[in-house]
């Protein structure tokens, strides 16, 4: 399984050549100052990994009321050690910041204060869609959107729309423009999922998954051109020792590695398209 495992990966790193998180082996090797990450406007709708160093204060807004919206791996389940899914890594690294998470939902299993998000474990970009709303009306400065995983999955109980590519990829483009439309101010970063596994149970999965970030990309590019405020955080080479044992979630190192991609992506986040958010922070 190991083997399939790594060819899987491979085939993934070589669609998306040098684009994203990178197996720790060669990210360790990557180093990129503070100083030389860009600020400017992007001229490219995809964000790609420069293994930022932790603390670099983002510009724009000292606030951040960031959203992070999507499945199980944006809620943090399986609930690995402090149950804090990615966000404990992100406020730490955003310390510069003061870091408020949005979202209408939280988990007994967290150990830090605030661990609020928009995520449905098991769910679909559709039952995102239709459940989001209260979210997105606390009006976020950033959103983290991650969804597609169980749109891919082989089981339709689960995939419960279907697991064509195309027709996710049109789900997602609704989702994102329902979020531009409730969050003119907001800028959203939408992930590139990562893969799952390469062994037999999972093949097929992937497949549509490779698919899937492609069309991502083309869902967020439309978006970018049209002068929205829309990214693509490519996690498309997710490190793959940092998988659980389940194929599909990341281990606790795993989201603590997550943590440490999006701030990656939100320090290249252009400081003029952060303003600060509106309306009081959320009460829950």
């Amino acid at each position: 399984m190991r083997g399939l495992f790594i060819l899987a990966s491979v085939a993934n790193l070589l669609t998306f050549a040098h684009s994203g998180p990178v197996p720790t082996s060669t990210q360790d090797s990557i180093v990129a100052a503070p100083d030389l990450v860009s600020r400017a406007q992007p001229t490219s709708h995809r964000l790609l990994w420069k293994n930022t160093a932790p603390g670099v204060e983002i510009k724009g807004s000292k606030k951040l009321r960031i959203l992070t919206v999507g499945d199980s791996i944006t809620a943090g389940f399986p609930w690995h050690g402090d149950g804090n899914g990615y966000r404990g890594k992100l406020r730490e690294d955003l310390s510069k910041n003061d870091v408020v998470f949005a979202g209408t939902i939280t988990t007994d299993k967290s150990t830090m204060k605030g661990n609020y998000y928009a995520a449905w474990p098991g769910k679909t970009i559709k039952y995102i869609n239709d459940r989001v709303d209260a979210s997105l009306a606390q009006m976020p400065n950033i959103i983290l959107l991650a969804a597609g995983t169980n749109d891919m999955n082989s089981n339709p109980d689960i995939a419960a729309e279907g697991n064509d590519p195309a027709n996710a990829a049109a789900r997602l483009g609704n989702l994102i423009d329902k979020m531009i439309a409730k969050c003119p101010d907001a800028t959203i970063l939408v992930s590139l999922i990562m893969p799952t596994c390469g062994d037999s149970n999972h093949a097929a999965q992937n497949q549509r998954t490779t698919q899937f970030q492609k069309l991502t990309s083309e869902v967020v590019k439309k978006r970018f051109d049209a002068n929205k405020k829309v990214l693509a955080a490519d996690f498309v080479g997710f490190w793959p020792n940092l998988i659980s044992n389940d194929c599909v979630h990341p281990s606790e190192a795993g989201y603590h590695k997550m943590g440490d991609s999006w701030y990656d992506f939100i320090t290249q986040i252009p400081s003029g398209w952060i303003k600060a958010p509106t309306g009081p922070d959320p009460t829950h």
